[in-house]
This record gives C-alpha cells, sequence and structure tokens, in this order.
C-alpha cells in the first residue's frame, strides 16, 4: 500500500477506528468518526482491505481488523515476554514434546508461541489450509457458520464432506488430531483454549512423531490443564 504522508496519517486514524469497534465498523462511520469525506475513506478502506490490513464482515455490513496488523501486534509483543510464557514452557517440559500455541481470529489462525528448539514442520501449508492440522479442525469446529469472505487466509474451501468427520470426532474426543498430513513423520493433537464467554479464542498443540502419537493422549490432560490457565491471561488477543 502506498499512500501519500496525508493519506497515511488518514490510513492510520480508519485503522484506530476500526480496531475501537469489535462488532465492525462501517465506512460511513468511520468517515464521520476521522471527518473525512466518504469517498477518501471508501477509497482509503479499500487499499487497506486489498493489503490484508481490514477484513469485510461477511454480511458486508462493517469491517475488521486483518491478519497484518494482529501479526504486527504478535510481533511487537514478543519483544516482551508475554504472560503465556511461563505455562506453555512448563507444559514443554513436562511432555518433553513440541507445543505451540495459537490465537483464532475471524481470518484463520495466528501463531503465538512457535516451539523454538522444535518448529512448525510446515508453517506455510498450516496457515492456508485448516483441513491439514489439528489447530486447524479446532477453528473449523469453532466456526461452524464460516465462509470464505470472511476467512480469506484460507486458500481453500472446506467441502461439507471433509467437515462432518471433524465434527464428529471433536465431538468424541473433545479434542482434534492430525497424522501425517503436515509432515510423513509427525502428528499433532489439540485443545481448544475458550474464554470466560466459552468462546473458543485458540489452541495449545502437542506435535510429535508418527510412531509416539499413539501414546501421546496421555497428555491431553495436561494440555486441558494449560488451557484452563491460559484461557485468562489476555494473552489471545488476536481472537
Amino acid at each position: 500500500m502506498r499512500l501519500p504522508e496525508k493519506g497515511l496519517g488518514l490510513a492510520l486514524e480508519i485503522l484506530e477506528q476500526v480496531a475501537r469497534d469489535d462488532r465492525g465498523a462501517s465506512a460511513a462511520d468511520i468517515a464521520r468518526a476521522v471527518g473525512a469525506p466518504r469517498a477518501t475513506v471508501y477509497r482509503v478502506v479499500n487499499s487497506l482491505v486489498r493489503d490484508e490490513y481490514l477484513v469485510r464482515r461477511s454480511d458486508f455490513s462493517g469491517f475488521l481488523l486483518g491478519t497484518r496488523v494482529l501479526e504486527l501486534a504478535a510481533v511487537v509483543g514478543a519483544r516482551t515476554r508475554p504472560a503465556h510464557a511461563d505455562v506453555v514452557d512448563r507444559l514443554r517440559v513436562h511432555t518433553g514434546e513440541a507445543v505451540h500455541l495459537f490465537a483464532f481470529h475471524r481470518t484463520g489462525l495466528l501463531v503465538l508461541d512457535e516451539d523454538a528448539a522444535r518448529p512448525l514442520s510446515d508453517r506455510q501449508a498450516l496457515l492456508a489450509d485448516p483441513t491439514r492440522s489439528a489447530i486447524g479442525h479446532l477453528w473449523l469446529v469453532a466456526h461452524p457458520d464460516r465462509q470464505m469472505p470472511q476467512a480469506p487466509a484460507w486458500a481453500r474451501e472446506v467441502p461439507a464432506a471433509d467437515l462432518r468427520p471433524i465434527h464428529e470426532a471433536y465431538a468424541v474426543r473433545g479434542y482434534t488430531e492430525q497424522v501425517a498430513l503436515l509432515s510423513s513423520d509427525r502428528g499433532c493433537l489439540a485443545v481448544p483454549i475458550h474464554d470466560e464467554a466459552a468462546r473458543p479464542v485458540g489452541a495449545v498443540a502437542l506435535s510429535t512423531s508418527i510412531a509416539g502419537l499413539s501414546v501421546a493422549a496421555r497428555h491431553v490432560g495436561a494440555l486441558r490443564e494449560a488451557a484452563r490457565a491460559l484461557a485468562p491471561l489476555g494473552s489471545l488477543s488476536g481472537w
């Protein structure tokens, strides 16, 4: 996005107004709030949507913060030790496995804490296709009424035939699982993190070898305890 200095200032004002309204600010509301002509606001808003700083609500009634703003917030937050760090570090020591923390947002997933010693096997594929990871399965369970305009980060639509077994498996287990979908020798388990209103706002995931996956379920209790401890920490601001 290339804007003149004045346009850049307006873009920042627009982002601030959208951030203040988690219901989705309309272009008309934004124009009134920043005191700029509607035509000018529409032009800047369209630029912000095109570059993924904003995303349109699925019903086109307004705009929400997009993936690039959330990623920027995560980068800034990474400069200080976040509140979730102790919980995640303890879980890594307890399980002896790779543990990753994710936030859910309306446009997909945000990696909050990747295990530096044992990084994600295919980060790009995980963030592009919700069917290829246990975390993506949880996002699909948490967003049963999703529409692709609401989730532009996903590179593919998910057929109803693929969704049904994901929901059924989660209903039985209370967690999700994937085997060799991101890496031929790895699998993972993921449990949801809920906020005070019982909304799923993220996930904590354990990755292990295919050989160890059959016994990794012994760690589900520890994952759930960590999820409960993470919920009130305000660590999942990407939701």
